[in-house]
């Protein structure tokens, strides 16, 4: 049973998405401001601050803020089913209008400004989530815990592969695909720094589909998955509208500390790393991925407590939240512009802390801006347009 809709808005999901764009930046701007294939080089960790941010990106955020935002997405399609149920409708044709919708807008945002877009991959799982949607809440709970398992399975393969062949291919042989990479990658990175706006784009367009295929099964598809269906449960529940629940007490006390010692633990093995193009660094990964769901909803655990004591920040945030989509492309914009050629430049020319800084500044620019705009306009520029092609036309019913 879908828990029954109110026409009150929830706060809760809004303050995850909020917390989640926050976190989002700052793990998107390593690929935004340095090598494409490297992340920061060593010049940009040169001080110790520098070295603090990016562990503290890595511990805090990494693979956590992206699996809130794919908890919301669950929570999104209990909403719109509800709504629909409400209203008597079959919401089959209206969901796979809106998977469209993002489809494009994530193909127009990875060629554009950002070739790590999650938009496609969303549009994509999402079909999958909606075949899913009459599974009981017990079966989604199950199919969720164990695609978040799957995942970091197949990262810690990955890590047991990648020693595999850097054994195998110890000597001359592995210094000549060493050099070629090199070159490789030197030559993306210099289109980045020095291209103009179309010749970025066009590289952003040769490099997408290898990073699609990867963050679609090995870094985090199969995971958005397994969060799809934990927070479609969790709104069937009727636990993701209510921030006093048990459930999320036992978030802030169980979770958040197991979440929190897997993912600092990935953290310094990752920075102590030899080179990205390690070994090592694959198995941090997969300590980040065991880590990321308990820290996860420990993070949840720690805004439902700020829910349940409703004051101005917390309205204020939760506003910026409700138009998740449209602060997301424009930290993307904003960001883009801030470190490639065709603005001001900066590509490789800041320091890790200072492109944290910089996103975190952004971040909090696009939640500012977007909440402003909902004081005036009931949703964000971008979910306008979505909900125009989803509805085409239509008078959708009303509702938060």
């Amino acid at each position: 049973m879908l828990k029954p809709p109110d026409m009150r808005r929830d706060i809760l999901p809004d303050l995850f998405r909020a917390w989640a764009l926050i976190g989002i930046a700052l793990v998107n701007v390593e690929l935004l401001s340095s090598s494409k294939t490297y992340g920061y080089e060593a010049s940009q960790l040169t001080y110790p601050l520098d070295q603090i941010a990016h562990f503290i990106v890595l511990g805090f955020f990494t693979l956590k803020s992206y699996s809130l935002f794919s908890l919301m997405f669950g929570v999104g399609l209990g909403y719109q089913l509800s709504f629909a149920d409400r209203g008597g409708i079959d919401p089959t044709g209206r969901y796979f209008r809106r998977m469209s919708g993002l489809f494009v807008l994530g193909v127009l945002h990875a060629i554009l400004f950002f070739v790590g877009d999650v938009l496609v991959p969303y549009a994509i799982l999402g079909l999958i989530l909606y075949a899913c949607r009459n599974l009981s809440q017990k079966a989604l709970y199950r199919w969720g815990a164990a695609l978040l398992v799957l995942q970091t399975l197949i990262m810690g393969a990955a890590g047991i592969a990648f020693a595999l062949a850097e054994h195998a291919s110890a000597g001359a042989d592995m210094a000549e695909s060493l050099a070629q990479q090199t070159e490789a990658i030197k030559a993306t990175d210099a289109v980045f720094a020095n291209g103009d706006f179309l010749a970025v784009a066009a590289e952003r367009l040769k490099l997408w589909p290898s990073i699609l295929i990867g963050a679609l099964f090995m870094v985090q598809g199969i995971a958005a998955l397994g969060f799809f269906m934990l927070g479609l449960a969790l709104y069937r529940d009727g636990i993701i509208s209510d921030p006093d629940h048990h459930f999320w007490a036992r978030c802030r006390r169980l979770f958040l500390p197991i979440g929190m010692v897997l993912s600092l633990c990935g953290a310094q093995l990752y920075v102590d790393a030899p080179s990205r193009a390690s070994s090592q660094v694959v198995y941090a990964m997969a300590l980040l991925l065991a880590g990321s769901p308990f820290a996860s909803f420990g993070y949840a655990g720690l805004l439902a407590k700020l829910a349940s004591h409703s004051g101005a920040i917390q309205q204020f945030l939760a506003r910026g939240g409700t138009a998740s989509l449209t602060a997301y492309l424009l930290q993307s914009f904003i960001l883009s512009f801030v470190f490639l050629e065709y603005g001001l430049g900066l590509y490789q020319q800041t320091s890790a802390g200072a492109a944290i800084l910089i996103a975190l500044v952004t971040a909090l620019l696009s939640l500012i801006l977007c909440s402003l705009w909902l004081r005036r306009f009931r949703r964000g520029p971008v979910e306008i347009l979505l909900r125009r092609w989803t509805y085409l036309g239509a008078t959708p019913a009303k509702h938060p």
